[in-house]
């Protein structure tokens, strides 16, 4: 059992928030922008995974479960963390986690602040190691939000024979503490949630990659230094 209430363990337009995508199948971190073409919106994935850099509002997480349909909008059923488990709305469903964040200068475009959702086993895992480190040091940081990086991926295999998958799953760094400053966290109802549900309706996928992974910055990169560089 995980800090979430649920296991980690790998298996055998308009004024909506914007989001940040996790891609757990090539282990890629993308901006997710939309910009009004005059003739409606276009969404463009812009991929941060080598200069990501985020304050994380770890006091505001949200737990439960999350439905992905393609080419549909996700549906929520997400409590804050601590609360008890919503029931499961279907069998579709699956434990997640949802968030949001400021992304640095270097990487956040026009809209630094967005929400990052995801029920991938090897995306929870990863933000469940960096939670507990949050968890560990924030007596010592009152009034402050950590500032994560992304320090690597690691490949976890699941299944077997031709039913096997790779997944890869993050490993983050608390590189500083930021105040929370224009961070505000703004309480959603546990249905669909308007950030995910436009980019939904734009078809937005992530791009094919197969097994093409872009490696994070590497430790000591410029990228990582300092927590100085938000907006």
């Amino acid at each position: 059992m995980s800090v979430f209430g649920f296991s980690t363990e790998p298996s055998t337009g308009g004024d909506f928030m914007p989001i940040v995508k996790y891609d757990a199948r090539a282990g890629r971190i993308f901006r997710v922008d939309r910009t009004d073409s005059g003739n409606g919106f276009v969404t463009d994935a812009v991929d941060i995974t080598s200069t990501f850099k985020a304050i994380v509002d770890f006091e505001n997480v949200e737990v439960g479960w999350i439905d992905f349909p393609a080419g549909s909008a996700p549906h929520f059923a997400l409590v804050p963390m601590g609360a008890q488990l919503p029931d499961r709305p279907s069998l579709r469903h699956k434990n997640g986690v949802r968030f949001i964040l400021k992304l640095a200068k270097d990487c956040g475009g026009t809209k630094p602040i967005r929400e990052i959702a995801g029920t991938s086993k090897a995306f929870l895992s990863g933000v469940e190691a960096i939670f507990n480190t949050y968890q560990a040091e924030k007596a010592a940081n009152v009034g402050k939000l950590p500032v994560i990086v992304l320090e690597k991926t690691t490949p976890i295999k699941s299944g077997s024979g031709d039913k096997q998958s790779t997944n890869y799953q993050p490993t983050f760094r608390i590189s500083g503490w930021a105040p929370r400053g224009d961070l505000v966290f703004q309480p959603k109802a546990s249905a669909t949630a308007p950030a995910q549900q436009q980019n939904a309706q734009a078809g937005w996928t992530a791009p094919s990659t197969g097994s093409t992974r872009v490696d994070p910055p590497k430790q000591g990169s410029p990228e990582m230094a300092g927590a100085d560089d938000f907006g």
